[in-house]
C-alpha cells in the first residue's frame, strides 16, 4: 500500500476524483442492464428464455473471469484498467444502436456484446474494489464505502428512470446513445486522479499457488465465507427477480417501459437510503447486528412483486418492493465490502475480492437463465413468488454467528 506522506493529503481529491468515475460508470452500466433486455422484448419480440440467456450471457464472466482477473490485477496499477474497461464498452455499447440504425441488430450479436460488457465489467468492478482501500485511511473506509454505495445507488435511480423515459421517445436502441457518452467521462474522471500506486514487484509467479491464496482469502476466513454464500444465493434470487418482474411487469400486464423505469427509480432511492444510513447504523450495533437488520428489508419485501394485478397500484407496489429491497440490500453491501477489505491483507484484496466475486455474483448468471425458463414453464408471477423464498434462505449464512457476532474491526 502507499503510504508516502506527500501523497496520502490528495486522497479527499482524489477520492472525490475516483467516486465521480465510478458513479458515472455504474450508471452507464445501469442504462445497459435496462435497455438491453427491454429490446429482446419489445423490439425483437423475445421470450422468456432468451431474455434469461441474454442476462445469463451478461453475467456469466462473472462466475468465469474473476479468479484470473484477480491474479492478474495484482501486479497492475488499477486506475488504468479501470480507464481502458470504460473506454471498451464505450464502443460495445455504441454498436447496439449503429447496428439498429442499419437494421443488422440480432439475438446473436446482442449475445456476444453481452459478453464483452459483462467481461469489461468484472475486471472493472474487481479492480475498482481493490482501488479503494488504498485511496482512502482505513479509519475512514467504511464511509468511503457507504459514499460509493450512495453513489452506486444514485446511478441505480437515474439510470433506469433516464432509460425508460429516453426509450419512450427515441427507442431502446438510441437511448444506448447516452450509455456510451457516460463511460468517456467515466474515463475522463478517472485520468484526473493524481495519486499512483506502488505495485507490488514478484519476480516468480506460480498461478495455481497466488489462485489458491485468493480462494483461501475468503474460504479460511469464517465470516468472508459466511457472506460469499449468503450473497451467491441473494444474487441468484435477485436475478431471478428481474427477469420475471420484467417480463410479468411490461409483457404480462402490459405497463409501459416508463413505468418500469419509474420502479427502478424507487429502487435507487431506497439504495440511497441503505447506503447513506449503514455507517450510522454500524456504529450504534456493531457490523453483525447491523446485517441482520438490514437483512429483514432486503427479503421480506420482495413478496409485494407478485401481487401486482394490472392497476395503477402496481407502481406503487413495486416501487415499495425495490424500495426497502434495495434499501437493506445496500446497506448489507456496505456491511460486507467494509469487512471484507478490514480482514484481509492488503496484498490479498484484489485475490479476495475476485474470489468473493466466483461465489457472490457467478451466481447471478444462473439466476437469469433459471428464471428464463421457470417464466416460460410455470409463468413470471409464479416465478416471483418462489424467488423471495430464496432471499429468506440466503439470510441463513448472513445471521450465523462468525457474522452476527462481529461489533469492532481494526
Amino acid at each position: 500500500m502507499v503510504t508516502d506522506a506527500a501523497v496520502r493529503p490528495r486522497s479527499g481529491p482524489d477520492f472525490r476524483r475516483f467516486w465521480t468515475g465510478d458513479v458515472v460508470s455504474q450508471f452507464g452500466s445501469r442504462i445497459t442492464e435496462f435497455v438491453l433486455p427491454l429490446l429482446v422484448v419489445t423490439t425483437l419480440d423475445g421470450s422468456g428464455t432468451q431474455v434469461g440467456l441474454l442476462q445469463g450471457l451478461y453475467l456469466c464472466p462473472f462466475f468465469l473471469l474473476p479468479l484470473l482477473a484477480g491474479v492478474w490485477l495484482e501486479r497492475r496499477a488499477k486506475r488504468p484498467v479501470m480507464i481502458a474497461t470504460d473506454l471498451v464498452r464505450f464502443v460495445l455499447v455504441m454498436a447496439v444502436p449503429v447496428l439498429a440504425l442499419f437494421g443488422g441488430l440480432t439475438l446473436p450479436l446482442l449475445y456476444v456484446i453481452a459478453v464483452l460488457g459483462g467481461t469489461m465489467t468484472v475486471v472493472y468492478d474487481i479492480a475498482a474494489t481493490s482501488y479503494l482501500p488504498v485511496l482512502v485511511e482505513g479509519e475512514e473506509l467504511a464511509s468511503a464505502n457507504s459514499k460509493v454505495m450512495a453513489g452506486q445507488a444514485a446511478s441505480a435511480t437515474g439510470g433506469p428512470g433516464l432509460a425508460g423515459w429516453l426509450s419512450g421517445l427515441f427507442g431502446p436502441a438510441a437511448t444506448l446513445v447516452f450509455d456510451g457518452l457516460s463511460y468517456l467521462a467515466s474515463a475522463n474522471a478517472l485520468l484526473l486522479i493524481r495519486h499512483r500506486e506502488q505495485v507490488p514487484s514478484r519476480p516468480r509467479r506460480d498461478l495455481r499457488h497466488e489462485l489458491v491464496e485468493g480462494l483461501r482469502a475468503v474460504l479460511h476466513n469464517p465470516p468472508v465465507r459466511a457472506l460469499a454464500v449468503h450473497a451467491g444465493i441473494y444474487n441468484a434470487a435477485t436475478a431471478m427477480t428481474t427477469v420475471a418482474f420484467l417480463i410479468y411487469f411490461v409483457r404480462d400486464l402490459g405497463h409501459s417501459s416508463a413505468a418500469y423505469g419509474l420502479i427502478m427509480v424507487f429502487g435507487g432511492l431506497g439504495g440511497i437510503s441503505g447506503a447513506l444510513g449503514a455507517p450510522a447504523l454500524i456504529k450504534r450495533l456493531g457490523y453483525g447486528r447491523s446485517m441482520l437488520v438490514v437483512l429483514v428489508f432486503s427479503t421480506w419485501s420482495y413478496f409485494l412483486l407478485p401481487l401486482a394485478g394490472g392497476g395503477q397500484a402496481d407502481v406503487v407496489l413495486g416501487g415499495l418492493a425495490y424500495f426497502l429491497g434495495s434499501a437493506g440490500a445496500a446497506g448489507g453491501t456496505v456491511v460486507a465490502v467494509t469487512v471484507r477489505q478490514k480482514t484481509t491483507p492488503t496484498e490479498l484484496l484484489a485475490r479476495m475480492n475476485a474470489s468473493y466475486r466466483l461465489f457472490a455474483f457467478g451466481m447471478l448468471s444462473l439466476g437469469s437463465v433459471a428464471a428464463g425458463f421457470l417464466v416460460d414453464g410455470i409463468g413470471a408471477r409464479t416465478t416471483l413468488f418462489v424467488t423471495p423464498i430464496l432471499l429468506l434462505i440466503s439470510a441463513i449464512p448472513a445471521a450465523s454467528r462468525p457474522v452476527r457476532t462481529i461489533r469492532e474491526l481494526d
